[in-house]
């Protein structure tokens, strides 16, 4: 049976998939973060108006500077630096939300989230070393 989607942490998708960093965000993650009032993660949006009733909304521009960001703002490193975590995972973007879409859509982008689970490192009581069996 193939193991169900475990995201790692790895960080692999906001830190190299240009869409998770540098992509759109929808008008229904607009309204949540409106409704939240998290001006800060507003602030980090900007719309394109592109004609009536087309809009835009380009996430993440930096606010301070205008410029398109090279990582996700929102991308925290873990304590122990083996991985990441998402610092707005309960309110993320609907297209982080959504992925990896399947099996295949992550294997093709390189996400590791399906992959078996690595055996665990288990303690050897009587040599005190680690036994990788």
């Amino acid at each position: 049976m193939n193991p169900p989607f475990n995201c790692r942490g790895c960080g692999h998708c906001c830190l190299n998939l240009i869409d998770a960093y540098n992509g759109c965000v929808s008008d229904a993650d607009l309204q949540r973060w409106q409704k939240l009032g998290r001006d800060d993660l507003l602030a980090w949006v900007k719309t394109l108006e592109l004609g009536p009733g087309n809009r835009l909304h380009t996430a993440w521009v930096d606010p301070q500077t205008g410029e398109d960001v090279e990582r996700c703002p929102w991308l925290l490193d873990k304590l122990d630096g083996r991985g990441h975590l998402c610092g707005i995972d309960s309110i993320k973007p609907d297209h982080c939300r959504a992925y990896p879409e399947h099996r295949q859509h992550a294997a093709t982008t390189g996400c590791r989230g399906y992959d078996k689970p690595a055996a665990p490192i288990t303690e050897t009581r009587q040599e005190g070393r680690s036994d990788e069996k």
